[in-house]
């Protein structure tokens, strides 16, 4: 194998600072995927608009978790399976960037680079174990543009749309539930209920593109609970709705209350279908849903770690690399 190999993570991105709120706003909520309007000037006008007028109210949130740590991790990421790449890698060792959607350093950034450094295989991974038209699909229409812009047309492999049951992406959520698990007061599994949190879609989302992931969702539930033998009772909520419209159900925040109203003490809520911490699990997961348990009732509530750079995440990346490429796995 001598081409050289560029690796390029694709992430959502998130403020750094305030002055990176607006825009990120305005970059997320210009994606076709998410505001579905095909006539572009409108959609952007909706985008400035929804920018401006969430700015001050998503700006309180962010500052309760000291603005998103998305990009550090995401870079860490990177750094990490660059190194695992390079345990075994025939020819020219792999370059493994990040790139954004919605923030800092836009896909453009990473792609130059790869250019400039004569990389003649472009593999593009977007961290998202679960498909959605809203991510995976949109990650790579964010490539595409990128590629087009830059005039460069390097050989280029995708990865799955979906690796939500990858071994080691299970083994990583099942080895931070068991930390997890650890703080509580009581170890019998049949007093801890298991909360997984997902993002949530409109419903006209699923429906109107048959997008798979609430089904790859539930399947990566289903993979977690049995690495963990099925010894707990579980749930799965959905988080981060955002307008009037009918959204995946139920809510985090519902499921909650009825775990309450059950008798729930013991409560592990993992973020399920995110790869690294940021304000969904930071303030939402942690600080939200932590407060509203509290005030129910559930006395030990506690929310297990984002993916980050657990090492058995980074070898999942490397493992789908490698199976994507052709390329053997590390001594």
């Amino acid at each position: 194998m001598n081409e050289k190999t560029g690796v390029l993570l694709v992430q959502l991105g998130g403020p750094q600072k305030r002055e990176d709120l607006r825009p990120f706003l305005y970059e997320l909520f210009s994606d076709p995927e998410i505001i579905s309007i095909p006539f572009a000037p409108l959609r952007k006008a909706i985008a400035w608009f929804i920018s401006t007028t969430r700015e001050s109210k998503s700006a309180e949130t962010y500052e309760k978790i000291g603005w998103s740590p998305i990009r550090c991790w995401s870079e860490k990421q990177a750094l990490l399976l660059e190194a695992e790449l390079k345990k075994s890698w025939p020819g020219p060792e792999p370059m493994v960037r990040i790139g954004m959607t919605c923030s800092k350093p836009f896909v453009e950034e990473p792609l130059e680079e790869f250019k400039k450094a004569g990389v003649t295989t472009l593999f593009v991974l977007p961290l998202y174990p679960q498909y959605s038209v809203t991510t995976t699909r949109s990650s790579h229409a964010r490539v595409d543009l990128a590629l087009k812009r830059l005039k460069w047309s390097p050989s280029r492999i995708n990865a799955p749309d979906a690796w939500y049951s990858e071994p080691d992406f299970i083994e990583a959520h099942a080895d931070l539930i068991q930390r997890a698990k650890k703080t509580l007061p009581d170890p019998d599994p049949a007093k801890t209920v298991l909360l997984y949190s997902a993002h949530s879609l409109p419903l006209s989302t699923i429906e109107k593109k048959k997008d798979p992931y609430p089904k790859q969702i539930e399947a990566t539930v289903e993979a977690i609970n049995n690495r963990l033998e099925n010894r707990h009772t579980w749930r799965l909520g959905y988080q981060s709705k955002v307008g009037p419209m009918p959204w995946l159900e139920p809510s985090t925040s519902k499921v909650i209350q009825e775990l309450a109203a059950e008798g729930a003490r013991q409560v592990i809520a993992i973020p399920v279908a995110f790869v690294s911490d940021h304000v969904e699990t930071l303030y939402e997961i942690r600080m939200l849903f932590g407060d509203e348990a509290k005030k129910l009732g559930i006395t030990h509530y506690v929310a297990a770690d984002g993916l980050n750079d657990h090492p058995a995440f980074i070898r999942a990346l490397a493992a789908i690399t490698r199976s994507s490429l052709g390329v053997g796995t590390a001594r």
